[in-house]
């Protein structure tokens, strides 16, 4: 008989110890890795700059069809990505600095690794080994982009709390990441200076891979940090988890570069990417319920329940709850109603949020908690005036 997991109730229980955030933000002047971070970012932007402006000068047309393309794509995908958070909404600011690891700091830190390793697998498995690629690139690029998970995690301010939080994160490094890539290998492959090279390689490497690429890799390999920092289960467990979490993206980006139905791009991409998305989106599952229960557990021992009780709690598990709380209100107290409660369950999740990230007492569960009251009080006001309109007319 297995033992079952204890649920977590707050960032008290942390498997690792954790500082209190000393800033809103990842930007923590005091933190060393903020500063390694930002070097290393910077030095990817100077590697990654020469490619860019030689793309500009030799083929300005289909550069700048390419740079439009994709960053309109890592717009789109970053919007999906805050439609797929359960509770919470990240700070920009901490997701731009994400998304700059992904798209200059493991590209620049991958430009002098990635020719090593390939020497490396090729003396291994003979240097016009088809496979070699599939093996060299995974084992370089995953661990370098999982780095910025890491950094994360260690900036108290970033407040990576949860293996959803990992996962987030590790998108949003992953789609950095792929951007980048798609962008010079687009300017790359359109040297002919057609645009239909460039939409091409936009249709294969965004709208039929870009499901099942590195934003899809590196999430995955975020999860199992994001679990090693913050479950209250063993060393073995969280160690396994994270090494676990890192292998599979390696294993995954490794079937998806294979030389399999290398003849047909298109089949080929949709036939392995299929796998990929299905063990990403069991992934999700996971880290979106272990993260249900945490907020479960904040309702019932740690936030009173005048603010969030575990009843209060029922209605804001999913966004299916949190729409059918919201409907039911407009049916019972009009339009203003409902309105009123969408702000009071905004308010509640930051509350919940707060108390998973800082613990219970600290300053922004104090804000939150004046917010909850002031509007709760509003949605009762609401209530009230609808029913004595109501009253009125029935008179």
């Amino acid at each position: 008989m297995t033992t079952r997991e204890p649920q977590p109730y707050t960032v008290s229980i942390a498997a690792l110890p954790r500082l209190i955030p000393r800033t809103a933000t990842f930007m923590d002047a005091r933190s060393w890795v903020f500063w390694v971070g930002m070097a290393l970012t910077l030095f990817g932007l100077v590697r990654w700059t020469p490619f860019v402006a030689r793309a500009l000068r030799d083929h300005p047309e289909t550069a700048v069809l390419a740079a439009i393309l994709w960053l309109l794509y890592g717009l789109v995908f970053i919007v999906i990505l805050y439609q797929l958070e359960m509770f919470e909404r990240r700070s920009p600011v901490t997701v731009l600095g994400a998304l700059l690891w992904g798209a200059l700091a493991a590209p620049g830190l991958g430009a002098i690794a990635a020719p090593a390793m390939h020497d490396v697998v090729a003396s291994a498995l003979g240097a016009d080994n088809p496979w070699v690629s599939s093996f060299a690139a995974p084992l370089v690029e995953e661990p370098l982009k999982l780095l910025g998970v890491l950094a994360l995690a260690l900036i108290p301010g970033a407040r990576v709390r949860s293996a959803a939080d990992g996962l987030f994160y590790g998108a949003v490094v992953g789609l950095g990441f792929q951007v980048s890539e798609s962008f010079l290998y687009t300017a790359a492959f359109s040297a002919d200076g057609t645009t239909d090279t460039v939409w091409a390689m936009f249709t294969l490497r965004g709208l039929i891979g870009g499901l099942w690429s590195h934003a899809t890799f590196t999430a995955i390999a975020g999860a199992g940090l994001g679990y090693f920092f913050n479950a209250g289960t063993s060393q073995l467990s969280r160690v396994a988890a994270l090494a676990g979490g890192l292998g599979l993206a390696m294993t995954l980006h490794g079937f998806f570069d294979s030389p399999l139905l290398s003849g047909a791009a298109v089949l080929s991409s949709i036939v392995k990417g299929i796998p990929v998305l299905a063990l990403f989106l069991v992934v999700l599952r996971w880290a979106h319920l272990r993260e249900r229960r945490t907020f479960a557990g904040l309702a019932a021992h740690i936030v009173p329940d005048d603010l969030v009780s575990p009843g209060d709690f029922t209605t804001l598990a999913t966004r299916r709850a949190r729409r059918r709380a919201r409907h039911w209100a407009r049916k019972r107290g009009g339009r203003a109603t409902a309105r009123a409660l969408r702000r009071l369950q905004a308010a509640q999740l930051s509350l919940l949020t707060a108390a998973h990230e800082d613990g219970w007492g600290s300053p922004r569960t104090v804000e939150y908690s004046r917010d909850v009251r002031i509007l709760g009080a509003t949605v009762d006001r609401r209530q009230a005036d609808w029913d004595a309109r109501l009253a009125r007319l029935s008179d």
